[in-house]
């Protein structure tokens, strides 16, 4: 088994505050619904059903749209996939989404991660959420790295529509805090948007106890999706951006050989394609998944906990 943490004490987890309110926003609609659906049907079945799948559904039905606007703003080859496929893909992106943005964000950003089961690793592991997300999701996720041995943290990068260069702080305490108590090097895994908010991290901080990034379906180079976002970081993450050509210009060889960049040939949020790929990194691509299913689907799994073997062994190698 591996060691118990030492060092500095595990920072007070807080709730994150507008989750909280769009989880009572879905109350709130979820009551609407039920009073309107009773009114006019005045059927117990009928409101209950209407209730519990109107954000489901209408989840289901804003994924397909992305899907489809992925497909119109990137027609490369890797995308042409029969019907009964993409609608795999589909399926499987709407049960991911759904349960990790609107069931477990709303209300367990404060919920503490799993711990080590498995034999002792050399790295611990700190996750970074994406854009409007927080550290609930990656609540899942922690349970597998806990079952392989890996320390791990996770953090919430605030305000949510900010500034991606002003999460740079917040990521440096808290890959120094990881690493101090565990006496471990610090491997980070990004989501989308926290992958970029690490390489910003690194940039401003390179002495940072950080052995490796592993990116997952992050815009390195920007994605047409951001069109449709708000907020400053959303902007900083358009296609072809001033700041992220700014941050693919401060780095070298070297750093950029101690990047991972896996990534989806089907990703209904980061497109096109080529976007996620970082010359220099180590790029793995993948095919038949969506944006949030990189995070939880067996074959994604499988790479990152492939990579961060691969940066056990390099250590221990000396390399």
């Amino acid at each position: 088994m591996s060691p118990p943490p030492t060092g500095s004490p595990r920072p007070v987890l807080r709730a994150s505050r507008p989750h909280l309110i769009y989880g009572g926003l879905e109350i709130g609609l979820s009551i609407i619904v039920a009073i309107a659906t009773w009114s006019a049907w005045q059927s117990p079945w009928t409101t209950f059903l209407w209730t519990v799948l109107w954000l489901p559904v209408s989840h289901a039905i804003g994924l397909a749209a992305g899907f489809v606007m992925a497909a119109h703003g990137d027609p490369t080859p890797e995308r042409r996939t029969p019907a009964a496929t993409n609608v795999a893909i589909w399926a499987y992106e709407c049960a991911a989404s759904i349960l990790l943005l609107d069931l477990y964000q709303p209300w367990f950003s404060a919920a503490p991660l799993a711990t080590p089961r498995g034999p002792a690793r050399p790295v611990a592991v700190l996750l970074l959420h994406g854009y409007g997300c927080n550290r609930a999701f990656w609540l899942r996720f922690s349970h597998h790295l806990a079952d392989a041995g890996y320390h791990c943290d996770a953090i919430n990068l605030a305000p949510v529509f900010g500034d991606i260069d002003d999460y740079a702080e917040t990521i440096a305490n808290a890959a120094r805090g990881l690493a101090e108590r565990t006496r471990l090097p610090v491997v980070i895994v990004g989501h989308s948007m926290g992958g970029i908010a690490a390489r910003a991290c690194l940039r401003r901080y390179p002495t940072l106890p950080v052995a490796h990034t592993i990116t997952l379906g992050s815009p390195h180079f920007g994605t047409l999706h951001a069109r449709h976002g708000i907020g400053l970081n959303v902007r900083q993450m358009s296609l072809g951006s001033d700041w992220l050509v700014a941050l693919a210009s401060s780095e070298n060889d070297a750093q950029r050989a101690r990047i991972t960049s896996i990534y989806t040939a089907h990703d209904n949020v980061v497109y096109p394609v080529r976007t996620s790929i970082l010359p220099g990194a180590h790029n793995l691509a993948l095919d038949g998944l969506g944006h949030v299913s990189l995070s939880t689907h067996p074959r994604s799994r499988a790479l990152v906990l492939e990579t961060l073997e691969r940066v056990a062994q390099g250590l221990r190698g000396g390399i």
